[in-house]
């Protein structure tokens, strides 16, 4: 397995603490004792991507607002041939806001991989990827939503200036 960039402090901290659970176990340790530094880990990661989680959350408010915000402006007929993205910029962040979204949504659940692939799981980090991977996919489908309410009005307005165009050349 090979984790993602971001990941890998993740999967070095584990590989040394599967090295230390064997210790603790030939030791004598009883295996709950002996994979503790997992959940502290575990723990750890959980706490670190609350303010991440919240983060996220912010964002996803932000695309949904500009959506609603695009449709409306769509419905009112003063607006038909405003808000022409003729460069395409605003469809182009959009998209790398959709891969940064994307690639968010693989690291989060890649973690998930790193733990299980030692063997650990724990209830508190699997709600925590359902809830990040819930919230990354409807940002990333709200956003690919938006994309396609620009277009549409573009090509739409693009379709109106022309067709006043030509009855004013005609």
């Amino acid at each position: 397995m090979h984790p993602h960039p971001v990941n890998k402090g993740i999967w070095a901290m584990l590989s040394k603490i599967r090295k230390l659970e064997q210790q603790l176990r030939a030791a004598g340790l009883p295996q709950a004792l002996a994979r503790l530094p997992y959940w502290l880990l575990a723990l750890q990661y959980y706490y670190t991507m609350q303010p991440k989680l919240a983060r996220i959350e912010g964002v996803a408010r932000r695309i949904r607002s500009w959506h609603a915000t695009v449709l409306e402006l769509c419905a009112k007929e003063e607006a038909k041939t405003e808000l022409i993205d003729v460069r395409q910029a605003m469809r182009d962040d959009l998209e790398c806001t959709k891969r940064t979204l994307w690639d968010l949504r693989e690291i989060c659940i890649d973690v998930t991989r790193l733990f299980t692939t030692v063997g650990y799981s724990s209830r508190r980090l699997a709600r925590l990827q359902e809830e990040l991977v819930r919230l990354l996919s409807e940002s990333y489908e709200c956003a690919t939503l938006l994309q396609h309410t620009l277009a549409e009005h573009d090509a739409g307005a693009l379709a109106l200036l022309r067709q006043m165009q030509d009855s004013r050349a005609g």
